[in-house]
């Protein structure tokens, strides 16, 4: 990131750890199954930036310099000169639309880990850690990755993919703004009844696991998150 810059576009890089390095509690789990990750294991990570307010800085300018993704969603909630306040359109639709700006840039989980509703839930966990001063947080949802075999990306592929993207970040109070950007407001209950809400899925799903028996499924280790058996510790991300 641009020296420059780096007073009103500040990053943050979220790991997500497999419980915590150098914890007895965690050392003892490797011992009654050796398929659990060494306790510490990074399974994903988050990024996340924080678009600071009246720094004198030209905010616009600032997302362009890092890449084309922050681009789009700064200039879907700035004034056209990019240096003043928001715009008319986005004040509309925060409750309280003064302050920093929160935004989700990357949600990458390992393999293993995908299909169990996990990188919303961890989103919203994030995001309820970093998001104070932040009067909304934002987000452009699309496809992080896509099919060895390109010819299946077809329309109508690409249609079903971002419907089902919208709904998880939909499930954790995200709403659609403009130009394909979706709003969290912060100053709203619904978001934290959300992030409640998959908690408790997640421990009922990991419960079901568990009661079911490691053996009988390769991925039982990795619904051990549902009970807590994550981390996710957030540090600002250096450049």
């Amino acid at each position: 990131m641009p020296y420059d810059y780096e007073d009103t576009l500040e990053s943050w890089h979220v790991a997500v750890t497999y419980g915590t390095a150098g914890d007895e509690e965690w050392e003892d789990e490797e011992d009654r199954d050796s398929r659990a990750p060494a306790a510490g294991t990074e399974v994903g990570h988050l990024i996340l930036w924080r678009l600071r307010d009246y720094t004198g800085d030209n905010r616009w300018e600032a997302a362009d310099a890092e890449s084309g993704d922050l681009e789009v969603i700064v200039s879907a909630v700035l004034g056209r000169s990019g240096r003043t306040g928001y715009s008319p359109v986005f004040e509309k639709a925060v409750t309280h639309p003064v302050g920093d700006l929160l935004i989700l840039d990357r949600v990458s989980l390992d393999k293993a880990w995908r299909g169990f509703g996990l990188g919303p839930a961890l989103a919203g966990e994030a995001i309820r850690r970093l998001s104070g001063g932040c009067c909304a947080v934002a987000v452009f949802p699309g496809m992080g990755e896509y099919p060895e075999d390109r010819e299946e990306v077809t329309e109508a592929y690409r249609r079903q993919a971002k419907k089902k993207i919208a709904a998880l970040w939909e499930s954790i109070g995200f709403q659609p703004f403009r130009r394909g950007v979706w709003l969290l407001d912060t100053a709203l209950r619904g978001p934290e009844e959300l992030m409640l809400a998959r908690r408790a899925e997640l421990r009922a799903l990991g419960a079901a696991f568990q009661r079911s028996g490691p053996s009988e499924s390769d991925l039982a280790d990795a619904m051990a998150v549902a009970e807590g058996d994550t981390r996710v510790s957030a540090r600002p991300r250096t450049t």
